[in-house]
């Protein structure tokens, strides 16, 4: 029954003379796989009149335990406790291995002929995809009732670098992952013995002893849980919003009066999804001009309501020459060249533009941490997290300013000004955590941004003496 069609699941139904609940089960595509899952619920929803439902129900649970005694014939000898802990961490070894290097199983013939053929799949098509995923990731799942985020992102990475073609219009991830997370949601699987349960009781909070929640609690943690991790739904009316930002991308006119609007209509479920872990190349398939610094700009606004660019501009026209004249910087490579550039021009705003650079690329090792996070000059990029690539940084008619995110180029920009609001505002709009080994530098750019008092160590205080710095007075 595991591998029927829709059709013979329905020819089956007249056979057992339900003939009546044919044409509800080929609408909803109800699988020998699908029928098999089915819950008191689920048949409550499927089933109108109370008598099929009741003969529906008892069909299936006769076939069951029909397949289980086929299974396991005769009695089974009782479990012991040190069994039972060996199988337990035989199946944490086999999770573990598994989340390093995970298989595609073999899909049946029919497929494997689509995914052959590379044709978009229909949808009972992806039913079936889901069902055989599931059902070769529940091997790995003893003692758990729910594969983790990681496992979940293997196995989809998996299935999209084996077919590309299935990442339709750069969503493809997170919808196969969302689908697959439904089937495991909806579908349970039996729990196996008490211990299991006392197991999952553990694992979700519940303690022997422990006295019952109040309501209360119950729903502030409910809520915390909803925060941590919303699940999030693409509506027809968000797809309409992504296809549309896609046509505008390529554009040579486009109209950034509705892009401000659409951007901020769907500000909120950009943030589910960022804050969901999505992957980046997909975030910014569907949303492109976050690529933009204009964009990137406005999104941080919204934000923090806070004017990036503004204050940006007001720390290097205010602090660059206290930050030059920094003791410990007289013997770096980049403010020796800055020097000798500065003898070849008397032009003052050139000298100011031309200081402002470089205070850009000396600013990490002020507070003596790597600069290789913050910026790149004339370098290939080697790290993921957002940093600057600069050329020529004191050749004025062919210098070059690019914000690199995981490794790949995000945005070109004109100025050190518009570089370091962009490289600030892409650690919060993409939600990317501060490297350790540029704590210090971010958090004096942040303290200054924000205005706000900020918790710096000794070594840090001495270094904002030395660059002139004063916390605002509130």
């Amino acid at each position: 029954m595991e591998t029927w069609s829709v059709d013979q699941v329905c020819s089956w139904l007249v056979e057992k003379n339900l003939g009546e609940l044919v044409h509800r089960f080929q609408e909803e595509e109800v699988s020998g796989a699908a029928l098999l899952a089915l819950n008191d619920r689920m048949v409550q929803q499927l089933v109108k009149k109370i008598g099929h439902q009741a003969v529906l129900m008892d069909l299936i649970k006769k076939y069951k335990q029909k397949s289980q005694e086929l299974k396991s014939p005769g009695e089974t000898a009782p479990v012991t406790q040190a069994e039972r802990n060996v199988r337990h961490i035989l199946a944490r070894n086999k999770a573990l291995q598994w989340t390093k290097s995970y298989v595609l199983p073999e899909f049946p013939y029919d497929v494997k002929c689509m995914l052959a053929e590379q044709k978009c799949p229909d949808h009972s098509m992806r039913i079936r995809i889901i069902e055989f995923l599931q059902a070769d990731m529940t091997k790995y799942l003893e003692g758990s009732l729910y594969p983790s985020t990681q496992q979940y992102n293997d196995v989809v990475n998996a299935l999209l670098q084996a077919h590309p073609f299935l990442d339709e219009d750069g969503c493809g991830f997170f919808l196969w992952k969302r689908a697959l997370k439904d089937r495991f949601k909806y579908v349970r699987r039996p729990i196996e013995d008490d211990e299991q349960v006392m197991r999952n009781k553990c694992k979700f909070g519940h303690r022997r002893g422990q006295t019952r929640k109040s309501l209360a609690d119950i729903r502030f943690e409910i809520k915390t849980v909803q925060i941590k991790e919303e699940a999030v739904c693409l509506d027809p009316e968000v797809d309409e919003h992504i296809n549309w930002f896609q046509q505008e991308y390529v554009k040579t006119e486009k109209d950034w009066r509705e892009i401000d609007k659409r951007m901020s209509q769907t500000l909120e479920i950009r943030r589910k999804l960022i804050g969901g872990r999505t992957p980046l190349k997909d975030i910014l398939k569907m949303f492109p001009f976050l690529q933009c610094p204009y964009q990137l700009f406005r999104e941080f606004q919204l934000l923090t309501r806070t004017d990036i660019f503004k204050k940006t501009r007001h720390i290097l026209e205010s602090y660059s020459e206290n930050i030059l004249t920094s003791l410990s910087l007289v013997d770096n490579p980049i403010y020796i060249a800055l020097q000798e550039k500065m003898k070849q021009h008397t032009d003052e705003d050139m000298l100011k533009h031309m200081k402002m650079t470089a205070t850009c690329l000396l600013l990490p090792d002020v507070f003596g941490e790597d600069s290789s996070l913050f910026v790149i000059v004339n370098d290939k990029v080697q790290v993921s997290t957002p940093v600057l690539e600069v050329k020529n940084p004191f050749n004025m008619d062919v210098c070059e300013f690019s914000l690199y995110l995981e490794k790949e180029r995000l945005t070109k920009v004109d100025d050190c000004i518009t570089a370091l609001a962009a490289l600030i505002a892409s650690f919060h709009v993409f939600g990317i955590e501060c490297p350790r080994r540029l704590s210090q530098t971010l958090n004096f750019l942040e303290t200054l941004i924000f205005d706000v008092h900020s918790p710096y160590s000794p070594s840090m205080k001495e270094k904002e003496k030395e660059v002139g710095f004063q916390h605002p007075v509130t």
